[in-house]
């Protein structure tokens, strides 16, 4: 695939992610309970894809880069526990940082395994 077409289907793929990221970030409740699905989801997707289906190069960076990193945000994360944090909801803003940190790890190993 050219490059210039690799860098275009990164673009539309994280154009993508971020929307569907923007629609799961609307289930807030005491903690930002979307913005764990969808960093949980994005990890579980890049673990199923590298332990998955063979894919090209091309493809794999386009899904993985593209729309999984559309998908997931760490600055969305760390600005939600930083307001937490200003709001003086200590223990909101930690497991918000530590949560959004270690389910999207559980999510990718256990996409990973399970595939």
């Amino acid at each position: 695939m050219q490059w210039f077409l690799v860098f275009v289907l990164i673009g539309v793929a994280g154009g993508a992610g971020s929307v569907v990221r923007a629609l799961l970030a609307r289930f807030d409740g005491w903690l930002p309970y979307g913005l764990f699905l969808a960093n949980s989801l994005a990890a579980g997707l890049v673990g199923w894809l590298l332990a998955g289906p063979t894919l090209t190069a091309d493809y794999l960076t386009v899904l993985t880069v593209g729309f999984a990193g559309g998908l997931s945000t760490f600055s969305t994360a760390m600005k939600a526990s930083f307001d937490f944090y200003h709001r003086g909801r200590l223990v909101q803003s930690a497991i918000t940082m530590v949560g959004n940190l270690f389910i999207p790890m559980v999510a990718l190993m256990l996409a990973a395994v399970l595939r």
